[in-house]
């Protein structure tokens, strides 16, 4: 079974916060921990380099999701996954990436992924609960400033938590 109608994220560029270096690359499941602000709360992770980047786009993706969920996990906690890992990993995957657009590019952001023109951006994510303007990776491409008031701010999260009951 192909990907979301065979599309998946890709990379998209090196704007903003790129790590990464590898020139073509789907996205990893993002490893979101209980500190969103380090960056694992709303940048991608390529699962070839395991470093960070920004912006992905929707693109068309020929590999079975058991194939992407094997290029992800294969190493990753120095061990080979079991069906059970690569099971989780697909109905993940499967929610994150559904209903992309050919061509259109993403950021992550507490659990979910948007559209880079989704205004506004009101929804309550792992971590918090979000009420924004626009997407604020976008805003930070004409002042990056603006990540240390929100995402790369942890009272910003701290702010918004949801409570974990």
């Amino acid at each position: 079974m192909k990907p979301s109608a065979g599309l998946f994220l890709a990379k998209a560029n090196d704007d903003l916060i790129s790590h990464c270096k590898c020139p073509d690359t789907f996205i990893g499941a993002p490893a979101q921990l209980d500190c969103p602000w380090c960056g694992c709360g709303w940048l991608f992770v390529c699962p070839k380099c395991r470093k960070v980047f920004t912006f992905a786009r929707a693109e068309k993706c020929e590999l079975t999701w058991e194939q992407l969920a094997h290029r992800d996990l294969d190493g990753k906690y120095g061990r080979q996954p079991t069906q059970e890992d690569v099971d989780e990993w697909i109905g993940f995957m499967q929610l994150l990436t559904r209903g992309l657009q050919l061509g259109t590019d993403y950021v992550y952001l507490d659990g979910w992924v948007f559209p880079t023109t989704e205004t506004p951006l009101i929804f309550d994510g792992m971590h918090a609960r979000h009420e924004l303007a626009g997407v604020p990776q976008i805003a930070a491409l004409s002042d990056r400033q603006s990540l240390a008031q929100t995402l790369g701010n942890r009272r910003y999260w701290d702010e918004r938590k949801l409570d974990q009951e």
